[in-house]
């Protein structure tokens, strides 16, 4: 499955809604920050809105188990609670998911995004890391996920990013290091 540009710029076309930052004002709130969102063609997506927390796993499992879903949606993401977030991305791992960057993905957020069988974002989309506040604890859980996902290097990157820094990854930069498998333009 591919995303498309215009699930969005419907999304973005929705700015400002009451339910979240990014999403359209005809969003439903599942809770843990998860929205369902329907884009003009009558597609409904999950969408991550806001931070990842221990509800956002528990809200983002059951739906797992309500039916299919192709993908994430993550529009903006300050990242949050790391081990809701390996239970999420493992959770896109093993169903082969697909996950989309629209604005921004930071922090625990980069993981679940990390884990899509398709990682695309929008060009304008960035990703955010720095090292955990609890290091030690952190490198071991990351060492084991990020290498699980094909990604054994990355450790070295982020923890070389103090924990009151943010190292910003551009889309382009993104591709070129193998985090995202293609850039969606925007062609409006």
């Amino acid at each position: 499955m591919r995303f498309v540009l215009v699930i969005i710029m419907t999304i973005l076309g929705g700015c400002g809604a009451p339910s979240g930052v990014f999403t359209s004002f005809q969003a439903q709130h599942l809770g843990g920050n998860l929205f369902i969102d329907v884009d003009d063609r009558g597609y409904e997506h999950v969408v991550l809105d806001g931070a990842i927390t221990p509800e956002t796993s528990y809200v983002f499992q059951s739906l797992l188990q309500l039916g299919t879903m192709e993908g994430l949606v993550i529009t903006q993401s300050p990242g949050g609670d790391l081990l809701a977030a390996h239970q999420i991305g493992r959770a896109i791992q093993a169903n082969d998911m697909n996950t989309l960057v629209v604005v921004s993905c930071i922090s625990a957020c980069v993981d679940i995004f990390m884990a899509g069988k398709l990682r695309e974002m929008t060009e304008i989309a960035e990703l955010g890391v720095h090292t955990p506040s609890n290091p030690e604890l952190a490198y071991k859980l990351h060492t084991d996920y990020w290498t699980d996902l094909g990604f054994e290097g990355f450790n070295e990157l982020v923890y070389d990013i103090g924990n009151n820094q943010l190292g910003i990854i551009t889309a382009q930069n993104a591709l070129k290091m193998g985090l995202a498998t293609s850039i969606v333009e925007n062609t409006n």
